[in-house]
């Protein structure tokens, strides 16, 4: 499946050849670009598969240059889930999948909400809409980013400290042999940046391992 732009673009098989072995893999393909037509995009909206919603947004986002019409084809797909009569956990899954496929100014995202919490009013919906409901999940989603970068930032620090412990380890075994290094390896692993930066400064010029770590 071709999501691309590129009306041209129709590859429909691949090969790889070296010395005198070659694979040749053909695949059928199917380009998004071909379903903008009247007849493709009717058998998109006259189709009971979910996925069609998610191809239309894609199509949609691709080939639409203009944020007020963008902002229509948003809001009308919006309202295909509830004429569907898709289960409310669907529509939120849905939502925030179109909502990150077709991205509008702030202004217009602002107009849509409004519309979509109009038509929510207008059809009796649960109190909490569908684009708070997506809020909150985006809202977690954020925090669990935010958690992944700190175990990050946490697990890169871990790794340069264990990096700078190494390296001291062995520069105190090349210059005072095996048997300093095992008497403080267990101080060398478990000790901080600051440290191991100010052992490693003071081992150049150390003439015993206990000038090092005094």
């Amino acid at each position: 499946m071709l999501a691309d732009t590129d009306r041209g673009f129709r590859p429909q098989g691949y090969s790889a050849a070296l010395w005198d072995c070659r694979v040749q893999f053909d695949f059928p393909m199917v380009k998004l670009l071909d379903y903008t037509t009247p007849e493709r995009w009717a058998e998109l909206e006259a189709s009971d598969n979910v996925f069609a919603l998610v191809v239309m947004a894609q199509i949609r986002a691709k080939v639409t240059d203009d944020a007020e019409t963008m902002k229509r084809w948003k809001f009308c797909l919006m309202r295909l889930m509830y004429e569907r009569g898709y289960e409310r956990s669907l529509i939120v899954d849905l939502f925030r999948l179109i909502d990150w496929m077709i991205r509008l100014p702030e202004a217009l995202e602002a107009e849509f909400r409004q519309e979509l919490y109009a038509y929510e009013e207008q059809y009796q919906m649960p109190y909490v809409t569908t684009v708070e409901r997506a809020g909150i999940e985006k809202g977690k989603a954020l925090g669990l980013q935010q958690g992944m970068q700190q175990g990050m930032q946490r697990g890169m620090q871990r790794g340069m400290q264990q990096g700078e412990a190494a390296i001291l380890m062995m520069q105190l075994e090349e210059k005072f042999g095996s048997d300093s290094l095992e008497a403080h390896r267990e101080r060398i692993v478990a000790a901080d940046h600051e440290e191991l930066l100010q052992w490693s400064k003071r081992i150049l010029t150390a003439e015993t391992p206990e000038t090092i770590f005094h």
